[in-house]
């Protein structure tokens, strides 16, 4: 108990905090890149390079609050590219959206192979 309350008046008096200047850091950098998709139950929508996403940071952050991004954007699922406008967002027939680039390229396997079974 005594020693509680000196550490206590020892933080007060050189206005120190209980957690460590690296504790601090660590809480604000992961509540600046958490976002709903990482706590998503599926799985799916979970980044492999998103440091909240890994099981052992996505329970530190958990009860941090959630980051506010006011400009977003959209990265292809496939590529892991950005869309933009040189590389727009296109629709697939199947609902998807994918990036213009790897568009292409699935419409050139389509063909291919259409073609490889027509034959």
């Amino acid at each position: 108990m005594l020693i509680q309350q000196f550490r206590y008046d020892n933080y007060r008096l050189h206005q120190l905090g209980n957690n460590s200047v690296f504790t601090i850091t660590l809480q604000a950098g992961l509540s600046a890149i958490k976002t709903p998709q990482c706590y998503k139950e599926d799985g799916s929508s979970k980044n492999p390079d998103c440091p909240v996403c890994s099981k052992s940071l996505n329970k530190l952050a958990q009860p941090l609050p959630m980051a506010h991004c006011a400009n977003s954007r959209l990265v292809c699922k496939i590529s892991g590219d950005v869309m933009n406008e040189n590389n727009p967002p296109m629709m697939l027939p199947n609902g998807y959206v994918y990036g213009y680039n790897v568009s292409v390229e699935i419409i050139v396997l389509l063909k291919a192979n259409t073609a490889a079974v027509v034959i």
